[in-house]
């Protein structure tokens, strides 16, 4: 029987023997995407800070050029009574300017449409900085020859201190929703993988809707800012992970110990020195 035929069976029962022995015992890897998604939700009131007040002139006249002329005159009146009471003009915007036809009602079906006058809008945006002042303006300008108010609604000119304070409550809440998720399921939160900024929800405007059109003797009442809730809301996705520490690769010992380092020899690799036993 020759050397080379000896160590070339050694070899194919050695592959073999691995073949079969071999186990991983390593810690399975997670799922690509494996973990869990929250949503967390952030809010923080805060006390509004200006008013917006849409008011204006709404009338009606038998001719084109009455109509116009008699809203351009009360408009102006009101404009510069709202600038004499304090008013900056970059705080007045035109929102909606209209010259609409109005028809007769049809005295029988075959009659066609007859235009018995014009209607004309004029509404103006006004910024209110002093909210003790709203009632005091919005009362001046019905007295000036406005004829309709819109609404009064308050809002904050600069939220993004508070959107911050709201965006780091969000976070807090969807770590918060996360861990009591994975306790719930027997798991351990891991790490944050991914944090998504839904950003603020739509602007809150507290708002009073007033009459369509207003005469002078219909003063507003007193008019209560209140609060705004400025409200964020953010995604997060955490990994998850088992309980308890992670198992080792405990060192092979005895038969399994001795047959590695004889594959190892085989192969052509030294094998490591026994462990000498303990004095």
């Amino acid at each position: 029987m020759s050397r080379a035929w000896i160590v070339g069976s050694l070899m194919l029962t050695a592959g073999l023997f691995g073949g079969c022995l071999a186990v991983d015992v390593s810690e399975p890897r997670a799922r690509p995407g494996a973990g869990i998604t929250v949503w967390g939700t952030g809010k923080v009131a805060v006390v509004p800070d200006t008013a917006l007040a849409h008011l204006g002139v709404e009338l009606r006249a038998p001719s084109l050029s009455d109509a116009t002329a008699q809203a351009a005159r009360q408009m102006q009146a009101v404009l510069e009574r709202l600038k004499t009471l304090g008013v900056s003009e970059r705080d007045i915007t035109t929102v909606a300017y209209s010259v609409d036809p109005v028809t007769a009602p049809r005295r029988s079906e075959d009659e066609g449409a007859r235009i018995a006058g014009y209607r004309v809008v004029n509404v103006v945006q006004v910024r209110i900085r002093e909210l003790t002042a709203v009632g005091r303006l919005v009362e001046a300008a019905m007295a000036a020859g406005a004829t309709t108010i819109r609404g009064v609604r308050f809002r904050v000119s600069d939220p993004a201190r508070a959107e911050a304070e709201a965006r780091a409550l969000a976070v807090r809440d969807a770590q918060t929703k996360a861990g009591q998720l994975a306790e719930a399921a027997g798991l351990r939160l891991g790490e944050l993988v991914s944090l998504t900024d839904g950003g603020p929800l739509p602007r809150p405007e507290l708002g009073e809707r007033f009459g369509a059109t207003v005469s002078a003797a219909m003063a507003p009442g007193p008019v209560e800012p209140g609060q705004l809730e400025i409200t964020v809301s953010v995604t997060a996705h955490y990994r998850l992970a088992r309980q308890g520490p992670r198992p080792s690769r405990r060192r092979p010992s005895g038969r399994r110990a001795r047959w590695r380092r004889s594959r190892r020899a085989v192969r052509g690799r030294p094998a490591p020195a026994p462990a000498r036993p303990a004095p």
